[in-house]
């Protein structure tokens, strides 16, 4: 292993969906697990990295979804030097998606998103050489994606999740997988094979196990109430009554369906949906 210290932190997005990008410093260079969504955000990474004198090397992209990945644009025109990486599963969902995913999101975040993307280089093996340091590559069994990529980084027992769990978030469920059962089977093979002291969610702040527990207990109940032919209003309502506090609460109605069709459901939401009210945590997590 390397001499030089592995650092970790985490930036908690400042835009919706609000997403976690995972920093890993070395001495000299930066790696980034996921991109971000935004211009913004992206930026402000940017920003942070000029600020600590780091140049960054590599990009590990753990899904398709365009939160955790558009904002890469301005991350390589920023280090052209760098390169990203993925799945070549992961590689063929994003392209596949792309233009699908920039209509669904044209109107409401039109300065904000590329309109076009970047290389992204095959992922192999099971581990990433980062300047020294072991990064474990885990293709995690179905959750809120088919295709994920999780990381568990051994000598800081730090289990970088991305989807697979949020922090006391509203889960991205139905117009997903709509597999709650699959779903909790993954976080528990992951729990039950890897020494993990910290989670670093895809969304929401960074914790321990408790994030695991929670997010079995929110995907348990789902699965009870969200049965066939179950009105999308009861539903909102059994998710919204047990988790009222959570964050990313218009992630639930965009999981009930790929848009309002329920006339209660319209009235409760002038038929608009976004992803909630509140930016979930602010600024970064700092790994003692």
């Amino acid at each position: 292993m390397s001499d030089n210290k592995l650092i970790l932190e985490v930036y908690y997005g400042t835009k919706a969906p609000w997403p976690n990008t995972t920093l890993l410093f070395s001495e000299e260079k930066a790696l980034f697990i996921d991109a971000q969504f935004t211009k913004t955000d992206a930026q402000a990474l940017v920003k942070r990295l000029r600020d600590a004198g780091k140049t960054l090397s590599s990009i590990i992209l753990t899904h398709s979804h365009p939160d955790h990945v558009w904002g890469g644009v301005e991350l390589l025109k920023a280090f052209p030097a760098a390169k990203a990486y993925a799945r070549p599963a992961v590689i063929t969902e994003i392209n596949l998606e792309f233009r699908a995913r920039l209509l669904r999101w044209t109107g409401t975040f039109d300065d904000e998103i590329p309109t076009e993307l970047f290389t992204i280089e095959p992922l192999e093996g099971d581990v990433f050489d980062y300047d020294g340091h072991k990064i474990e590559l885990i293709d995690s069994k179905p959750s809120e994606t088919i295709n994920l990529t999780t990381c568990y980084i051994p000598e800081l027992k730090t289990y970088v999740a991305s989807d697979q769990c949020y922090n006391r978030c509203h889960y991205y469920v139905g117009a997903g997988l709509n597999r709650p059962d699959l779903w909790i089977e993954s976080i528990k093979d992951i729990a039950e094979r890897y020494d993990i002291e910290r989670v670093v969610p895809g969304h929401g702040a960074v914790g321990g196990l408790e994030i695991f527990e929670e997010a079995i207990e929110y995907l348990s109940l789902y699965q009870e109430v969200a049965k066939p032919l179950v009105p999308q209003k009861d539903i909102v309502q059994a998710m919204l009554e047990k988790y009222s506090d959570w964050k990313l609460e218009g992630m639930l109605y965009m999981t009930i369906g790929p848009a309002v069709t329920a006339p209660e459901l319209i009235d409760e939401t002038g038929g608009s949906i976004g992803f909630g009210t509140d930016c979930i945590v602010d600024g970064y997590y700092c790994a003692s």
